[in-house]
């Protein structure tokens, strides 16, 4: 095969071979490459389709431990072809940088780090969007539920998706440009400075979320569909928001998840402020740089090459790692969000003044003689 393939010869010697395992996709085989030659020999479309022609599978991968080694992911099996159904935690022990937001290719619990990070979605329309934002939700519920964590929405597809948490999930909930953008402002002028104020004051280095700090979670759905009817200056100006959110938020417990279509510049110019990606479906391979970065698609991240038949399914980079993990994330109907909605909705607060039954005494009756036959 090697031989055939141009990746050795019996003149000047073969790969050598290390092992391989079973997995749960097929097979993984370790090789230590040729003197001379690089990962990008290996992990190019043409050699790729090659060896998978040659192996007889559907596709093959190649990923690069260290310098010189070489890994084939032989894949038989897509692990991720069936959905997973929504898990629901109804327990408050939640931790915010490790929410279980769906599966991973090697069947574990994807967990994603909220506190102290920010996460940009992007995919495609029908790639899972709904799903993804739905989950993150889901394993934020019991923290939500117990005013550890205060969730921001912003919906400007006119609040379709989101409405139905609307006064039980959000504490604030606005689906027009005003509304969004004036969320925004508040959070960007008033909440955070107030806040790294008093924990400046306080000397704490270090924010943890409690019922008086819950971690505040700003979520926008779409942002660029604002410019439907938003102006170009209201436009610029939410980004210029989220731009200080983003920039200044992290250390004082004020996470951005923003879900888009078009991961264009021209939508989110500050993307490299974002720690956490995920790339659902997306419609040219040229985007997966706009989410990933340059580079991406050779090291692993295949985001056009999703099928339409798995919505959820993407591949997350994260800062300081050059790998993906390919994951999908929980299925979530709209029965689901509605049994998240029920389960984690926020207690409703008791508005005006309570009565004073201080005088009370259980033992009085009001019968002021004996109670006649």
């Amino acid at each position: 095969m090697f031989t055939t393939l141009k990746l050795g010869h019996p003149d000047r010697g073969f790969p050598s071979f290390q092992g391989w395992n079973y997995t749960r996709h097929g097979l993984d085989i370790d090789l230590w490459a040729l003197c001379g030659q690089t990962f990008e020999d290996w992990n190019n479309d043409h050699t790729r389709a090659q060896l998978a022609t040659y192996l007889g599978v559907e596709q093959v991968t190649v990923t690069s431990p260290a310098p010189a080694w070489i890994r084939l992911h032989v894949r038989v099996h897509d692990t991720l072809a069936d959905p997973a159904a929504l898990l629901v935690w109804a327990h408050s022990d939640v931790d915010l940088e490790a929410v279980p937001v769906g599966i991973r290719e090697d069947g574990e619990v994807w967990r994603l780090k909220i506190l102290y990070a920010h996460v940009l979605i992007a995919g495609a329309t029908g790639s899972g969007k709904g799903s993804v934002l739905w989950s993150i939700i889901a394993g934020l519920g019991p923290a939500i539920r117990d005013g550890l964590v205060d969730v921001l929405m912003g919906d400007p597809k006119g609040g379709m998706e989101f409405g139905r948490g609307e006064h039980r999930l959000w504490s604030d909930f606005q689906y027009g440009a005003d509304g969004i953008i004036g969320m925004l402002k508040k959070i960007a002028e008033h909440d955070m400075p107030e806040r790294a104020a008093r924990l400046r004051e306080a000397r704490i280095r270090k924010f943890v979320p409690s019922t008086d700090d819950p971690l505040k979670v700003i979520v926008i759905d779409e942002y660029a569909a604002l410019s439907a009817f938003a102006t170009k200056e209201q436009m610029q100006e939410g980004l210029r928001y989220i731009g200080l959110i983003l920039t200044q938020g992290r250390a004082i417990g004020f996470s951005v998840i923003v879900a888009l279509q078009d991961p264009s510049k021209e939508n989110m110019p500050n993307r490299q402020l974002f720690p956490v990606r995920i790339g659902l479906k997306l419609d040219e391979p040229t985007q997966n740089a706009m989410v990933h970065g340059q580079g991406a698609k050779d090291r692993g991240a295949r985001c056009h090459e999703i099928p339409d038949t798995t919505p959820g399914v993407a591949y997350v980079g994260e800062d300081g790692t050059r790998d993906f993990v390919r994951v999908r994330a929980f299925y979530v109907s709209d029965d689901d969000a509605d049994a998240v909605v029920d389960l984690f909705a926020i207690a409703p607060e008791i508005d005006g003044l309570a009565e004073d039954y201080s005088d009370f005494d259980p033992d009085d009756l009001g019968d002021e003689g004996p109670v006649a036959a």
